[in-house]
């Protein structure tokens, strides 16, 4: 299995610059050509959130234009960015996102890894909770399917980022519940986040978590006394997750990459087939 995350790809409406420098269509464009040109390409691809730069019916179609020419199937989660109800508009009448209810989280069953989508928005606000039905909904979820490798993917990062201002970290309330839930459920084998325009790995709530990178502008790793949150000119990226099977000594396990997006030279190919292709 290939999962490809994408996330906080911010798209305005057709024309217009996030902040006056950043075209994020043109961004999650060349995101859409790197993932199609993978070879093998992905069975799935995930986005962790913060699909429009505000919430829009105007600003999902334009999304859905771009994400539309994707060879995998898509799916998307809510993040502090987007709005329930426009998303709900454009892209329900999928068999993934849920037409009624107060969040948009779902499950994906059809992988050899199980994939648990969450919605950790608090509506009209920037960081984000795990409240009790939340929590308690989570809970049923990894019940059903204890020996099940799963990922658990929701937008806001449960872990502290080590970076200052609004990045610091993501979950206001219910982080401590999430990690002791996940605890309980042995076979969450990653936990997926996006918000943070970066990747960051840590553990959490007994395995491995990940904010994934953004398909637009990165934050930088801002750790001063001023609370900084800087946008630099870092390649956007593509976060990878390959699920291995029985290809490793101990047995299956989820490998992670970050891919950058960007107009590269061609590969200089070394081996090809185990073997020599270049000479030093």
């Amino acid at each position: 299995m290939i999962l490809v995350q994408i996330s906080d790809t911010h798209i305005d409406e057709p024309g217009t610059l996030v902040y006056g420098h950043f075209d994020t269509s043109l961004a999650l464009t060349k995101a859409v050509a790197t993932i199609n040109a993978m070879d093998p390409g992905p069975d799935l691809v995930l986005h962790t959130g913060d699909i429009a730069s505000h919430g829009s019916v105007a600003r999902y179609e334009a999304f859905k234009d771009i994400a539309g020419e994707l060879k995998a199937p898509l799916v998307v989660i809510p993040g502090n960015h987007d709005d329930r109800d426009a998303l709900r508009e454009v892209l329900g009448g999928t068999s993934w996102l849920p037409t009624t209810g107060d969040f948009l989280h779902f499950v994906v069953e059809d992988y050899a890894v199980r994939l648990i989508c969450c919605d950790s928005v608090i509506a009209g606000d920037t960081p984000g909770e795990f409240c009790p039905d939340r929590l308690r909904w989570l809970d049923e979820q990894l019940s059903e399917a204890p020996d099940r490798p799963t990922i658990v993917a929701l937008h806001h990062p449960p872990f502290y980022s080590g970076m200052t201002g609004s990045s610091a970290k993501g979950l206001v309330r219910g982080g401590g519940e999430f990690d002791a839930l996940l605890r309980q459920h042995s076979q969450v084998v990653r936990v997926l986040a996006g918000h943070v325009h970066r990747p960051i790995t840590t553990t959490f709530g007994g395995t491995i978590a990940i904010a994934g990178p953004t398909t637009c502008y990165p934050f930088g790793l801002d750790t001063g006394p001023e609370r900084l949150l800087n946008i630099v000119h870092e390649p956007p990226s593509i976060g990878v997750h390959l699920w291995l099977d029985e290809a490793t000594p101990a047995g299956a396990d989820l490998v992670s990459h970050v891919v950058p997006v960007g107009d590269w030279d061609a590969p200089i190919t070394l081996l090809k087939n185990g073997r020599q292709v270049l000479t030093s």
